[in-house]
């Protein structure tokens, strides 16, 4: 039996580390975003109690995703993003609607995405079984929440009927009749043959320099990105969905001087990973690419608190402007010398035959 090299054991823990982090940040991300405009999946159960039928945008987003990412992704990410959505809108938290979404995204990931599922009629019944037997679940549920948290403040029929029933016809509007056809829609855009899609656009790199990229499977299809880009990005998208959080939760934004020494030092440690590299002192990890590029991000996002002190944060990006060029100049001449010491030593070797 072969055993795994530990290096690539280690970047395979990584990567996957990475993977399920990166996941449940989209999903709390995208349900807290879509519920701001749309509202939570709560929103039409506390803020009015009367029988509504209203088509529910985010309670679509995040059972799809729930599918796609599985049963814990569900649980977890799904308490955290309703948790969060109360404390930023509400100000105010309903634990047992946090436990509600908690349980809907676990029951509705226990029949997890699989690539070409939906290719089989039988499965997609199935996949409709489940969703019907979960709403019927998550109904009962909120009516034993409703009795359970608030005993004696509405009737046994107002109840079954303004909440339990409500859902029941909302998950038939938002769940039942749509989740199916995303899936197949899904399933049929990445997964009818298998494919691996490596652009420049998105690497920056040739294939011959693949280790500087990681990729993410939709589907059977792997689309490849760049590491350290990527990690640029996310590290913004996070910092802003973050800043956006703080302010709304504390009425508080980061100050102008904070964020100043954030963007002075937070560059450091890319440089010192990609500098290294570039003078080909060493050779850095997808891990490593992706946590620099994070914190890059995540600083241009806090350059924008910066703006009290214009003229410093010009001054603090010439200077690394400068660093940058500098190590591409140095980098490239010891790539040369290299070189031609390389075809000194071939031609050294001809002749000598």
């Amino acid at each position: 039996m072969n055993e795994i090299p530990q290096e690539e054991e280690s970047s395979d823990k990584s990567r996957s580390i990475f993977l399920n982090l990166l996941i449940s940040f989209f999903i709390i991300a995208s349900y807290v975003n879509v519920a701001e405009f749309f509202g939570s999946i709560s929103t039409l159960y506390i803020q009015n109690i009367d029988f509504i039928i209203r088509f529910s945008f985010t309670l679509t987003i995040f059972t799809f995703l729930s599918v796609l990412a599985g049963p814990f992704h569900g649980l977890i990410d799904g308490f955290f993003a309703e948790l969060l959505y109360q404390i930023a809108f509400y100000q105010e938290i309903y634990i047992e609607w946090c436990l509600i979404v908690a349980i809907l995204g676990f029951l509705i990931g226990l029949y997890k995405y699989k690539p070409l599922k939906y290719h089989n009629r039988t499965k997609v019944f199935y996949a409709i079984l489940q969703l019907v037997i979960t709403s019927f679940i998550i109904m009962g549920i909120i009516i034993l929440f409703q009795l359970l948290f608030y005993p004696n403040q509405y009737s046994l029929e107002m109840i079954i009927f303004n909440f339990g029933f409500k859902f029941l016809i909302q998950s038939v509007v938002s769940i039942i009749i749509i989740i199916p056809i995303l899936l197949i829609l899904y399933d049929r855009g990445f997964a009818n043959t298998e494919r691996q899609l490596y652009y420049m656009w998105f690497t920056h790199h040739p294939i011959s320099a693949s280790d500087h990229t990681f990729h993410l499977n939709f589907g059977r299809t792997k689309i490849y990105f760049c590491s350290r880009c990527s990690g640029v990005i996310i590290g913004g998208l996070v910092a802003l969905f973050t800043t956006q959080m703080i302010e709304k939760i504390f009425q508080a934004q980061l100050s102008a001087e904070i964020a100043l020494f954030l963007i002075i030092i937070m560059p450091i440690p890319n440089f010192i990973d990609w500098g290294t590299q570039r003078l080909l002192l060493r050779k850095s990890s997808t891990v490593s690419r992706l946590f620099t590029g994070f914190i890059i991000g995540a600083a241009l996002h806090i350059m924008s608190f910066t703006y009290k002190y214009y003229f410093y944060t010009m001054l603090a990006l010439i200077i690394y402007f400068s660093i940058l060029f500098l190590l591409v100049y140095f980098g490239h001449k010891k790539e040369k010398r290299l070189y031609q010491e390389e075809e000194n030593r071939n031609y050294s070797s001809l002749d000598n035959l």
